[in-house]
């Protein structure tokens, strides 16, 4: 029996959650796409996958998230998650299906809009083979990718929560910043991201409506020897602080390919997330905690993949060098104020509308928060984020047991078949090839 808890009434959200609030009400525009992430875990039997589901059933935070309702705010009111016990408990769908790893469209396009009564959704699918796979769903303005690592292993780890320990999860009290500071503050990122932003921006998304409204999800999981390829790589291409910036190249250079393809020479734009909690930290759960750093990369900048590292590595270094991230973060605050559809309109406003040439995001050598808790029944984990349109394609890496994975995910409205082909020769090219 879960123990007695004072439940947050009240939970704001913080800017980046009003970000992806503002993608969201773009998505309702398109009807198009939706603004899930899913954790997918695969294991070789049903034990483990049983007994977090089990757990979710007797966690206080599982309880939060499904009697939760979005309070957007009113005028100046920052928008909040209110709670209250209306008694609704965790969706749990179980499938079964042959032995094929490969998730069901359904199930991949399902969303989970903000008007649902829980935001979090668990599948369990049974192959023949007895192997298992549990899905955890859930809408992004809950949580980010690093969010998801601390909320698998509060389902695993077997330490009690108390009264002490449940605040934890939740983002702590905000410092109190003067108007001033805001404003001075709003007119310098807003300069920064016009300039970042300026039209033309090169996107894959079509300029009709779409008719064809079905993403798909291709998965690439390399080899050992293919990805310590690619982690050389990355070095003789001059990615020194990390491998993003050459794997943020390998993507820039294979979009622009379609583009030369189609005759489009416009600048690629990227707003790239990162993790924005202190190091070591074991929390929040809830909530968004990112930073962004933003490239643009012109036409001059994609005539190699050493050229377009150098321009990633230069202007990630002057951002982060003006504070850049921070200042932005403080501005996604502030517009927490503003309501909603004005939010919107100033966030695509110098951009005409464009979120992104494309979408990128990377665990690194993420599921830190689940190391030593699952590796023992765990075959393969997998994070799928969001089908935002437009852009209308996303690519995501993330690393298990030292092995590279990227997932493509696209909306079928934006390519032909050869156009789709080309695209992932491309980056499987660009990411592979003898650089020496």
């Amino acid at each position: 029996m879960m123990p007695k808890f004072t439940f947050p009434k009240k939970v704001y959200l913080s800017g980046p959650d009003c970000f992806y609030l503002v993608l969201e009400a773009n998505a309702q525009k398109h009807q198009t796409g939706n603004n899930v992430v899913r954790m997918v875990l695969h294991f070789e039997d049903d034990v483990k996958a049983k007994q977090l589901i089990e757990n979710a059933h007797q966690s206080p935070l599982v309880h939060w998230l499904c009697n939760i309702t979005l309070q957007k705010g009113f005028l100046f009111f920052k928008p909040y998650w209110k709670y209250a016990d209306a008694g609704n408990k965790l969706k749990i769908t179980e499938h079964v299906f042959g032995n094929d790893h490969g998730i069901p469209s359904e199930i991949l396009n399902r969303n989970i809009p903000l008007q649902n009564s829980c935001l979090l959704e668990f599948d369990l699918i049974k192959y023949t083979s007895n192997k298992t796979t549990l899905i955890i769903s859930w809408n992004h303005i809950l949580m980010d990718g690093r969010g998801s690592g601390l909320f698998i292993r509060h389902l695993d780890n077997p330490s009690v929560v108390d009264e002490k320990t449940f605040p934890r999860f939740f983002p702590s009290s905000e410092k109190k910043i003067s108007l001033f500071k805001y404003i001075k503050n709003m007119y310098e990122v807003k300069a920064f991201i016009e300039k970042s932003s300026q039209a033309p921006i090169a996107t894959v998304a079509s300029e009709v409506k779409p008719t064809n409204k079905t993403f798909k999800l291709k998965t690439f999981a390399f080899s050992t020897a293919e990805t310590e390829t690619i982690t050389n790589n990355a070095l003789n291409n001059g990615a020194k602080f990390g491998a993003n910036a050459f794997l943020m190249a390998c993507c820039a250079q294979a979009v622009n390919t379609i583009n030369n393809k189609n005759n489009k020479k416009d600048t690629i734009w990227l707003p790239a997330p990162y993790d924005g909690r202190k190091r070591g930290a074991q929390g929040p759960i809830i909530s968004n905690c990112i930073f962004f750093l933003f490239y643009r990369i012109s036409p001059n900048d994609l005539t190699s993949i050493k050229q377009t590292v150098a321009c990633i590595n230069k202007q990630m270094a002057e951002q982060l060098k003006i504070d850049m991230p921070k200042k932005y973060n403080m501005l996604l605050n502030m517009m927490r104020h503003i309501p909603l559809k004005i939010n919107s309109f100033l966030t695509m406003r110098s951009s005409k509308g464009v979120v992104a040439s494309f979408l990128f995001s990377s665990a690194g050598d993420s599921f830190r928060d689940m190391s030593g808790l699952l590796n023992d029944t765990i075959s393969e984990i997998n994070i799928i984020p969001p089908f935002t349109y437009p852009p209308g394609l996303t690519f995501s890496f993330l690393r298990q047991n030292n092995l590279l994975k990227m997932n493509l995910l696209y909306c079928e409205n934006n390519f032909n078949t050869d156009e789709l082909s080309l695209l992932e020769s491309s980056v499987q090219n660009n990411l592979l090839q003898n650089y020496s």
